[in-house]
């Protein structure tokens, strides 16, 4: 049997990544996807919670996952991705495949530049959580709304805190990743710029990486209008490697 691990991004729920996961089970694999740790709850669980923490739901999902399945696969959106990386650099071959979508190796710039200034300044004791620009997520005026009512509406500044370590941590490491990966990004995608592709790609030392560009999408492509398109390349993918 196939196993799959489909994994959410950051302030999202498991049916965020639901596009994906029917996709993987119309097509014989067993899908687990899990509510990282701070999820699905309010602003101030996901503030208390660390990227370690976020791992640790992947960690324990992917043991189960071995233990019934023959072959694992993983699927991460944004965050999901950033925390499959970490998951290969782990267990190398224990992952058969990954599809990374909307990787945010690094932020914007002006995301960059804003991060360190409420860090290190007095606004650090001002601003606690960031409201989302769902426009910037989501295109569609339908999954808009979905995507509305399966995430959380602001994202808490200690959670962009540990996202940034994540970020650092993977791109010290990545050479050890040997992985087959796709990498599904929207063309436009204003949270994580489109060079964050060419950044895993020089990265790490895969001899297998594919890339799928979508024209007509944000970030959460997996809500987006082209969601039942990169969830046909990702079981396309995937089946190269069964």
């Amino acid at each position: 049997m196939r196993g799959c691990l489909v994994v959410h991004g950051l302030t999202g729920t498991p049916l965020t990544v639901s596009s994906v996961k029917d996709r993987l089970l119309q097509s014989g694999f067993h899908a687990v996807v899990p509510c990282l740790a701070g999820h699905g709850g309010t602003v101030d669980d996901l503030a208390r919670s660390t990227w370690q923490d976020w791992y640790k739901t992947v960690r324990i999902a992917y043991t189960e996952l071995r233990r019934s399945t023959e072959k694992v696969y993983y699927v991460g959106m944004s965050l999901g991705a950033l925390l499959g990386l970490k998951l290969a650099l782990d267990e190398g071959w224990g992952i058969r495949a990954l599809a990374l979508i909307g990787t945010p190796l690094t932020l914007t710039r002006i995301e960059r530049f804003a991060v360190p200034l409420v860090r290190y300044t007095p606004l650090r004791f001002a601003l606690h959580s960031i409201a989302k620009d769902f426009e910037k997520s989501v295109g569609d005026p339908e999954g808009q709304l979905i995507y509305k009512a399966a995430s959380l509406p602001r994202i808490p500044v200690t959670s962009v805190y540990q996202l940034v370590h994540l970020q650092k941590m993977l791109l010290k490491n990545l050479k050890q990743v040997t992985n087959p990966i796709l990498l599904v990004h929207a063309r436009g995608d204003r949270v994580a710029p489109r060079k964050n592709v060419d950044i895993v790609k020089r990265s790490v030392s895969s001899d297998i990486v594919e890339t799928f560009y979508l024209e007509n999408s944000e970030h959460v492509v997996t809500m987006d209008r082209e969601k039942a398109t990169a969830a046909e390349k990702v079981v396309e993918f995937f089946e190269k490697f069964s």
